[in-house]
């Protein structure tokens, strides 16, 4: 007996909080593809917004109230990175490339889970065209497209795949992008313009919860190819993350990732959390926080020694 996947007609297909490309994407050609409705859960950002407008693709609706609606959740698999409401949701499936932690979407019910070690969720969708046989339009291409390359910094990290590069590639093709390096690039380019954000909205921009058993820890990270610009709000970010910590967390940390150098450093709100990345990274504090070169992945990169550190 062979599987189809479907879902129902009133399903909505939804990316985590603080939407980042990836996840918007995803969220978009799912819902094209299985008919639903794409879902955002806050602003979209510079880059998110750049690669919609090149391809004449409108922006998926907010909403944060899923008590009792039928959900397909994408680029995410942890309650503490959507609405509170989620918990109420019918989730249908996860379609997810991000390991499994605490707080998983649990359901009393059968539930379908996809979760693949591919650098972006866009590359589990464009593979879902392809086996179901759907063919992709342009303006589906192009989102899916800058889905991959913004998770991936334009098929540059060491986690991109060969699955990755080569959906890329197909991709690329359909949507009529012939050098992708130099489209990467403009998204780059869009994503590094923060001038119109404060210090805190750079801070929540790419943030996302992460729980170790009675631990909660805040992580945003700020990718940027003017990276020098936004580490002088330093003082202003320091001060936005203090006034987040005092929201129920046990620590709070930000990360500056240089795009042009592919180095980061990583910032607490206090000493307390200067102490827990020194030890989790076995690095000590420079003048402005845990330098870490050639580390930019959030995912790959600052979780997993954070997460060793709590878990020990």
């Amino acid at each position: 007996m062979s599987f189809q996947l479907s879902f129902p007609s009133n399903a909505l297909f939804v990316g985590h909080k603080n939407p980042d490309t990836d996840c918007t994407c995803s969220a978009i050609a799912a819902a094209n593809l299985w008919g639903g409705t794409p879902i955002i859960q806050g602003e979209l950002n510079p880059e998110t917004t750049f690669v919609l407008e090149q391809f004449g693709v409108k922006a998926p609706a907010f909403e944060d109230n899923f008590a009792g609606k039928d959900v397909v959740v994408v680029d995410h698999n942890q309650t503490t990175q959507s609405a509170a409401s989620m918990t109420e949701a019918n989730i249908l499936s996860i379609i997810d490339h991000h390991a499994v932690q605490d707080n998983f979407f649990f359901q009393k019910g059968p539930i379908h889970i996809d979760m693949r070690t591919v650098a972006s969720c866009c590359t589990i969708i464009a593979d879902y065209y392809e086996e179901m046989n759907v063919e992709i339009t342009k303006e589906m291409a192009g989102v899916m497209l800058g889905g991959i390359l913004s998770d991936t910094l334009a098929l540059t990290v060491p986690h991109t795949t060969e699955i990755d590069k080569e959906i890329a590639a197909k991709l690329a093709k359909i949507a009529g992008i012939e050098d992708v390096a130099d489209f990467g690039q403009q998204m780059l380019i869009a994503k590094s313009d923060l001038s119109k954000y404060t210090a805190a909205e750079i801070l929540n921009l790419d943030y996302k919860d992460f729980i170790f058993g009675d631990i909660k820890i805040g992580f945003g990270v700020c990718e940027s190819l003017l990276i020098d610009k936004v580490k002088a709000k330093h003082d202003e970010i320091t001060a936005a993350m203090i006034n987040n910590k005092k929201d129920g967390y046990s620590a709070l940390f930000f990360a500056y990732v240089d795009l042009t150098t592919n180095n980061s450093v990583v910032i607490g709100a206090d000493d307390a959390d200067f102490k827990v990345l020194e030890q989790a990274f076995g690095i000590s504090k420079s003048d402005l926080g845990v330098a870490l070169e050639g580390k930019i992945s959030r995912k790959n990169d600052f979780i997993p020694p954070v997460s060793a550190y709590y878990n020990k």
